[in-house]
């Protein structure tokens, strides 16, 4: 893996960096509530993965407990048995039953999973009005283009000019927050004149959005509502959709939903960031080559592909370096699913020839060509080539 520092992390303290990091920058920095955001989605999957299944396995649990109950209590009803006994098993046997029909009519883990799943939502929904604020506060010009009337009596109840603007723009904020994706996208797109919404993954974000509103106010029924705005992004079902249906969640379209909604949200806050404050091109460099370090540090494989596929599409990134680096991990997300044909497709778009010793290491070792490695490591030695802003760590498979 390859992961690059900044030039102020080489000459800090010694303290391990973390592209998730909660350490506060000297000043605000458009990484932060982009790490927030996918800190709340890392929150979520490790919720789901910890209590779903502890759900599952307690109802089932308590199902066979009141089933063996049940049983014992009939026994308890046989005709040599006294009166007493079988009064007080009756009395058990309503109660047992009472309990059996809660437990039929309960569902815990639909009940979680719908739960996380609407508060992947709710993240995303706040991460929206944190970017807009981070971005407003890094370019002052962009309050030029808020549009909002305001009565003399309501501007003079504010101390200074800085107030009433910081006032506007939580109002501007709080109108997106309140639309729809669809709408809020394409409010953004013109807001800072850029193009959003054209990735392969929009019509199932979309979908997804739409079934979160179908499990908070519905249940998951669907909806003639919900049927019309997936038509109209181009979401294609496997199953057909009924209006009346209930829909259900499960693990796989649950963890898929994490993948895309955090993916949804580096894209967008790259994106714009790149857009608005393109003197930090570099600096967004390094904190999506993080992201992506931390993600095939943690073996999250599907995540480390989606991003590095938006990282090499990228139209501009700060250095060669930097789109050698994309490179690399991107072969060694694919390698570790056991697509190395990809992996070297992907690697053989470059030429690694007149590189370092280092980028030299990480192609012989994804092409496994184990003798050309051995010799290059015998020639890199202790340090590597690289500059003292990049890290290498080759992962033998």
């Amino acid at each position: 893996m390859v992961e690059s520092r900044s030039p102020e992390e080489d000459s800090g303290n010694g303290q391990e960096d973390s592209a998730l990091s909660s350490n506060a920058s000297p000043e605000p920095s458009l990484r932060e509530p982009i790490d927030q955001v996918v800190h709340r989605i890392l929150d979520i999957e490790e919720c789901a993965l910890e209590y779903i299944q502890k759900a599952s396995a307690r109802y089932n649990e308590e199902a066979d407990k009141l089933k063996n109950e049940l049983s014992q209590e009939q026994k308890n009803l046989s005709d040599d048995k006294p009166n007493s006994h079988r009064l007080l098993a009756l009395r058990s046997i309503r109660s047992t039953i009472r309990q059996i029909d809660r437990h039929n009519k309960s569902s815990p883990v639909r009940t979680l999973e719908q739960s996380l799943f609407i508060h992947l939502f709710a993240a995303f929904d706040k991460y929206i009005g944190d970017l807009v604020l981070m971005l407003y506060q890094h370019n002052q010009d962009l309050y030029k283009n808020i549009n909002r009337e305001i009565a003399l009596s309501e501007a003079l109840k504010y101390d200074s000019m800085d107030a009433l603007r910081h006032a506007m723009l939580d109002k501007e904020i709080e109108a997106i927050r309140r639309k729809s994706y669809t709408d809020q996208f394409k409010d953004l797109e013109n807001r800072f004149s850029i193009t959003l919404t054209k990735f392969d993954e929009w019509p199932y974000f979309v979908e997804r959005a739409q079934r979160r509103n179908l499990f908070t106010h519905c249940d998951g029924v669907v909806s003639a509502q919900y049927l019309e705005i997936c038509r109209s992004v181009g979401c294609k079902f496997k199953e057909q959709k009924q209006i009346g249906q209930r829909l259900d969640i499960g693990a796989k379209y649950f963890f898929h939903s994490c993948l895309l909604v955090a993916q949804v949200a580096i894209m967008l806050g790259q994106t714009l960031w790149r857009k608005v404050i393109p003197g930090q091109i570099d600096k967004a460099d390094l904190h999506l080559v993080h992201i992506i370090f931390h993600y095939l540090s943690d073996e999250k494989w599907a995540h480390a592909i989606s991003l590095s596929k938006f990282a090499l599409s990228l139209p501009r990134v700060s250095t060669d370096e930097v789109e050698r680096i994309f490179t690399v991990n991107y072969a060694i997300a694919l390698k570790a699913i056991n697509k190395g044909a990809a992996a070297k497709k992907i690697l053989d778009k470059k030429d690694w020839t007149a590189t370092t010793y280092d980028f030299k290491l990480a192609y012989a070792v994804l092409s496994e060509k184990y003798a050309d490695a051995e010799e290059l490591m015998k020639k890199i030695g202790k340090q590597g080539e690289l500059s003292t802003s990049i890290e290498l760590f080759v992962k033998f498979n």
